[in-house]
């Protein structure tokens, strides 16, 4: 997709083709939106969130690590910050070094992100401001006095009644509190998600199906066509099972993968290489796709995004979430329970090949009981919100003048 802003897409009437990009009559409201940098779920969601924004507003973008990468190519007023990373050591996460690595950058990251954020904010004036799990922006909306939607999945963690195994609980508690840090208080929580436990307060929390991106709805079916660089791939189903890693730090599971007979097609190790029945592949987004619309099924951590474009496409999912990341245990513990695929810890070659011999009940699964509406309901829900929230902050703001008059000066310094 091209850079663009302020676009909307109509079709015109008899006519065959299906979009047109052409300049918005008007210009709606102005949303900062933040994402986070950890993985590339959150960057993805919020690429299709804000195509869909830019429709009918003016949207400004804050973002750090993989996802200003991502972002930046997609859109303009794109703006790099920083933020938290997670330290993975052997397919499991480094608590000790992520808390120190965070604690040693937060009082510079604090001063210089919220300096940077505030002064453009005070040029942009925003209406609202929404956060795919993103800390400064949540922290703007406070200065800023306004309205503020969280939007991600990384809140089913603690917005919703989840079952879980006892062995589960220390980890589960752990969560909760990095998540409530990160976010605090916004005006609605929106939770994307492939399955729907009761929500904990539900005046103020919804739920809705995976926001998943238009070339991967376009998907659907065994055999499509996607235009590459430099040739067409059909998308018939292969013999092939496709991999994608978090980080490069699982070296037991491609141990395993070479001790079977399948082919792998492996991502997230940033390299071209074949090496026997593993052909790692760098990040190439067509590819990405034809891998995945054609594979038998996908072997992957525990990340939403992916696991979501995999349950859509009817592929049998194999997680294996990276250990002590909470909500990839949750997700893998949800799959299995739906009869959607496996979760594994510490899986081994009898377990990789009694799941293949189960393809068929998993697709049987999925066909009857993973459930999209083709991104519409959140879509529409998040107009109607936004429209809801900054008018009635506009109200607010009328009927107490000093209203708004926060500074950050208070955090910053």
């Amino acid at each position: 997709m091209p850079k663009t802003n302020r676009v909307t897409n109509f079709r015109m009437p008899g006519s065959s083709l299906e979009e047109f990009n052409v300049k918005s009559p008007e210009i709606g409201k102005k949303i900062l939106y933040g994402v986070c940098g950890e993985g590339m779920g959150h960057a993805i969601r919020s690429g299709v969130i804000v195509e869909h924004l830019l429709g009918k507003n003016e949207v400004s973008i804050f973002a750090h690590g993989r996802s200003y990468d991502y972002l930046s190519e997609k859109f303009d007023n794109v703006h790099q910050i920083g933020g938290f990373n997670t330290v993975y050591e052997a397919n499991q996460v480094n608590s000790a070094k992520t808390f120190f690595n965070g604690i040693k950058d937060l009082p510079l990251d604090l001063h210089k992100n919220l300096t940077y954020m505030q002064d453009f904010a005070k040029e942009f004036q925003p209406d609202i401001i929404i956060s795919d799990f993103e800390f400064y922006t949540n922290l703007l909306s406070k200065i800023l006095r306004v309205p503020f939607i969280s939007l991600d999945h990384t809140h089913v963690v603690t917005h919703c009644q989840t079952d879980v195994p006892y062995k589960y609980l220390k980890d589960k508690l752990k969560a909760e509190g990095v998540i409530r840090s990160f976010i605090q208080l916004p005006s609605v929580y929106l939770i994307t998600s492939f399955y729907y436990p009761p929500l904990v307060n539900p005046g103020r929390v919804r739920i809705f199906p995976p926001v998943l991106r238009k070339r991967i709805l376009r998907l659907k079916g065994k055999e499509k066509t996607l235009k590459g660089d430099k040739r067409t791939l059909k998308c018939k189903e292969g013999t092939h099972i496709f991999v994608y890693q978090t980080s490069t730090s699982n070296t037991e599971l491609i141990k395993l993968l070479k001790e079977t007979d399948y082919r792998f097609i492996i991502y997230g190790f940033h390299k071209d290489q074949e090496d026997e029945n593993l052909s790692y592949r760098s990040f190439n987004e067509n590819y990405f796709y034809h891998d995945l619309a054609s594979c038998q099924a996908v072997i992957t951590n525990g990340g939403f995004n992916l696991i979501s474009e995999a349950l859509y496409l009817n592929k049998p999912v194999f997680s294996v979430p990276v250990k002590k990341q909470f909500e990839q245990v949750l997700n893998a513990i949800y799959l299995e329970k739906l009869g959607f695929g496996e979760f594994h810890e510490d899986p081994l070659k009898d377990d990789l090949e009694n799941f293949m011999l189960k393809l068929d009940f998993y697709r049987k699964n999925i066909k009857s009981n993973f459930t999209h509406d083709r991104n519409q309901t959140i879509l529409q829900e998040l107009d109607k919100l936004i429209q809801e929230l900054t008018s009635a902050n506009k109200q607010e703001l009328k009927n107490k003048p000093d209203v708004g008059i926060t500074t950050s000066s208070n955090l910053i310094n």
